[in-house]
């Protein structure tokens, strides 16, 4: 069971890696295109390239990392994993805001926040978004 919880760790920080240069690819790719001098179009470019690299995320976490099949309800877990990165997002910028009080290092700051919202990004894919059948406590035998 270890072995098998850190190859799914060690996946899950792969597809981060590839989600991230998607999303940045995604983004000078909009902004070379469309060379807009406006911030709110960077915004707006940075939510679709953001978008795209949970996309692929969904997909490589389910069918790699989790090896989860696709059912009836992959509408509902990919509103789910959303949820899940959405929050991610917000507990990673929080927590870069709260640790920039108590560090002055940027460098560090954002280590800790990205692995504060990588824990909770990891936990909850794992134990909510892409579980495997109902979780049933074990028992010892008696």
């Amino acid at each position: 069971m270890i072995n098998e919880n850190i190859m799914q760790l060690c996946k899950f920080t792969l597809v981060g890696c590839l989600n991230t240069f998607i999303d940045w690819a995604v983004y000078f790719i909009i902004i070379k295109i469309f060379p807009v001098e406006s911030i709110f179009f960077y915004a707006i470019a940075k939510g679709f390239s953001y978008f795209c690299g949970i996309v692929n995320s969904f997909f490589l976490n389910r069918c790699w990392t989790f090896k989860a099949r696709p059912d009836e309800n992959e509408k509902n877990r990919f509103l789910k994993f959303t949820v899940v990165n959405a929050l991610g997002l917000g507990i990673n910028s929080t927590s870069l805001y709260v640790l920039l009080n108590f560090y002055n290092s940027q460098i560090i700051t954002l280590l800790l926040a990205t692995s504060i919202a990588f824990g909770f990004n990891f936990t909850l894919s794992k134990l909510w978004v892409f579980r495997k059948g109902k979780m049933v406590p074990k028992t010892t035998g008696g």
